[in-house]
């Protein structure tokens, strides 16, 4: 077993990786399918994400919002559990988009919600695919980890300072 490298964080980490996700609302603009496809045409930026936890989890987006210490606005210390890592990693991927010049806070983009997954092929913008790809695999983590109640509304104080990089 390996012991995970515990450092302080540095200005790169906190350009790259501490990047707020904000879903305020969700809202969508129209809803057809049958049981377990739905198509989905959502407004703008950050209900994108919405959209695409509510598609692949059947939770409220909402039920991540303040959850750990990275799902929601900010984040600092080390995640808490699979669900925290998720959003760790969703913030990474923004950081990423941002670095190659891309807006994905606010990147609205055309995807659809087709057996309960994100799907986005048709992107030709380069800066649309990174947000919608960012957005999908955060999706997707969340379907596949274990949610803890005991996570929610976390209190940023209980997060710490030691950070993964």
């Amino acid at each position: 077993h390996s012991i995970p490298k515990f450092k302080k964080p540095k200005n790169y980490f906190i350009s790259v990786c501490l990047i707020p996700q904000k879903i305020k609302s969700f809202s969508s603009t129209g809803y057809k399918g049958t049981f377990g496809e739905a198509h989905f045409r959502n407004r703008r930026g950050i209900l994108e994400l919405a959209g695409a936890i509510r598609c692949t989890t059947g939770r409220s987006p909402f039920a991540y919002l303040r959850y750990g210490c990275y799902c929601g606005l900010g984040g600092r210390g080390w995640p808490k559990d699979r669900v925290d890592w998720c959003c760790f990693n969703h913030d990474c991927c923004y950081g990423k988009a941002e670095q190659a010049g891309c807006h994905p806070k606010i990147e609205s983009y055309h995807w659809e919600c087709e057996d309960n997954a994100a799907v986005c092929e048709s992107l030709e913008d380069k800066c649309q695919k990174m947000a919608c790809e960012c957005d999908r695999e955060a999706a997707k983590c969340f379907s596949k980890a274990p949610y803890h109640t005991k996570h929610l509304l976390w209190p940023d104080f209980m997060c710490g300072e030691i950070q993964p990089l």
